[in-house]
């Protein structure tokens, strides 16, 4: 009896020791599950942190190599800028150097019949006709061949500087026994009469352009401005727009 009681207490004991231990072990292989999906997630949130940080590295090398090469067109742009500087610093020197020397050709000019104008690389020099011809006449004056003279050696030592000049003349009426047509007639001769006058001065043919201009339109700037002589002069500063670009 006492056996029995035994072995039903051994088999009671067993059954809940088996009954504890799978509980425990399902609790604990739910705890493994979970575990192993939070490892699993954070698995994925480091491979998601990685991927991102390599997207990152690369649009930071993009940047860098983005920075680099405006780096160096901003370098290149301020070299250019600079070269211009330069450049334009030469070509207004050059310009002043053949104001001055025309100044100096007119010094015998009084100051208020010469006016010399800058516009762009262009020179304008304008005189009134009483400089270089007597009312009415096509032959240059002795006063007029003088200034010449000294203008013929500015273009001579600017031999790569062109020369256009201009007559004008007004609306006046012209005499009947004049050795010309109209205004337009005289001021072409006179433009003309000056560049022979240069080119027998040695100044090359071909720097020398002769022009004439009736002006039917008065500038209400008085006959001085109407009829006169003008010279266009473009100095020779291709050249300096050449050596930068060898450069």
């Amino acid at each position: 009896m006492k056996t029995n009681l035994l072995i039903l207490f051994l088999s009671l004991s067993l059954g809940m020791i088996s009954c504890v231990s799978s509980k425990k072990h399902k609790a604990l292989q739910a705890d493994y599950e979970n575990l192993q999906k939070m490892l699993d997630t954070q698995k994925s949130k480091v491979t998601d942190c990685e991927n991102s940080k390599m997207d990152l590295e690369k649009q930071l090398a993009k940047v860098r190599t983005d920075l680099s090469s405006a780096n160096s067109e901003i370098n290149k742009f301020q070299g250019q800028v600079a070269e211009l500087e330069k450049m334009n610093k030469a070509k207004e020197t050059e310009i002043q150097r053949i104001k001055d020397e025309l100044r100096s050709a007119f010094s015998s000019v009084n100051a208020a019949d010469l006016t010399i104008t800058q516009v762009g690389d262009k020179l304008y020099v304008s005189l009134p006709n009483k400089i270089l011809y007597r009312k009415g006449s096509q032959s240059l004056n002795k006063n007029g061949q003088a200034i010449l003279k000294n203008l013929a050696e500015v273009f001579k030592k600017n031999d790569h500087m062109s020369i256009i000049v201009e007559g004008h003349a007004d609306k006046s009426l012209v005499k009947t026994d004049a050795p010309y047509k109209d205004n337009l007639d005289l001021s072409t001769l006179r433009a003309t009469n000056v560049v022979r006058y240069l080119i027998a001065q040695k100044v090359k043919q071909d720097q020398l352009t002769a022009a004439g201009r009736s002006n039917f339109e008065p500038t209400g700037q008085g006959n001085n401005v109407d009829r006169r002589i003008e010279f266009i002069i473009s100095p020779d500063v291709t050249k300096l727009y050449e050596l930068s670009k060898k450069k």
